[in-house]
C-alpha cells in the first residue's frame, strides 16, 4: 500500500511539474521564438530600406558637371587616404562621357596592409558617393603592399543621357526618317 501511495504522490509531482513549470517554460520559449523572429525581419526590412536610402543619397549628391564630378571623385580619394601612413599615392580621375557614371578614377598606394584596408574601407562606405568596381591588392618593392582600385561616381538620375541605355538612341541625335 505505502509503494502505491508512493507512486501516486511521485505521479502528482510529476505533473504538478509538467504542467506548473514545464509547460509555461515552454509556452514562454515559443513566444520568445516568435518574437525574435519578427524583430529579426523588422531588422532586415530597416537594413534594406536604410541601403536604398544611402543609394538615393549618394545618387542625389552626384555632381552634375563634368569637372565637378571630377573633382567630387578626387576629393573623395584623397579623404580616404588623409591622415594614413601611407606611400607613393597616385590619383587619377575622368570625366564619363555621356554614361551612366559622372567619373571614372583610379588610386593606387604602398603601405601597410591595415592602413590600405582602412582607406578602401572609407571608400566603400556610401558616405563617400564613390561606387567601388575593382579592387586589387599586390607585392610592393620594399615588403610593403600595394592598393590598386577603380571607382566611379554616379550621375544624377535626371543628367543621364538617354544614350547610356542599349537600344535607345542618343538625346541629341535625331532618328532617321
Amino acid at each position: 500500500m505505502t509503494r502505491r501511495l508512493t507512486a501516486a504522490l511521485m505521479l502528482l509531482a510529476a505533473l504538478g511539474l509538467h504542467f506548473g513549470v514545464a509547460s509555461p517554460a515552454r509556452l514562454q520559449r515559443d513566444e520568445a521564438r516568435e518574437e525574435f523572429a519578427r524583430l529579426r525581419e523588422a531588422r532586415e526590412g530597416l537594413r534594406v530600406q536604410s541601403a536604398r536610402l544611402q543609394r538615393r543619397t549618394a545618387s542625389a549628391r552626384a555632381p552634375s558637371g563634368d569637372s565637378e564630378a571630377v573633382r567630387a571623385l578626387r576629393l573623395s580619394f584623397l579623404g580616404a587616404v588623409e591622415g594614413l601612413p601611407v606611400k607613393a599615392v597616385r590619383i587619377s580621375a575622368e570625366a564619363g562621357r555621356r554614361e551612366v557614371f559622372a567619373a571614372r578614377g583610379r588610386l593606387a598606394a604602398d603601405g601597410r596592409q591595415v592602413d590600405l584596408l582602412r582607406a578602401a574601407g572609407r571608400l566603400a562606405e556610401a558616405s563617400s558617393g564613390v561606387l567601388l568596381e575593382n579592387v586589387r591588392f599586390a607585392q610592393a618593392p620594399g615588403g610593403d603592399l600595394r592598393l590598386e582600385l577603380e571607382a566611379i561616381t554616379l550621375r544624377a538620375p535626371a543628367d543621364v543621357p538617354t544614350s547610356a541605355f542599349p537600344g535607345q538612341a542618343p538625346a541629341d541625335v535625331k532618328a532617321p526618317r
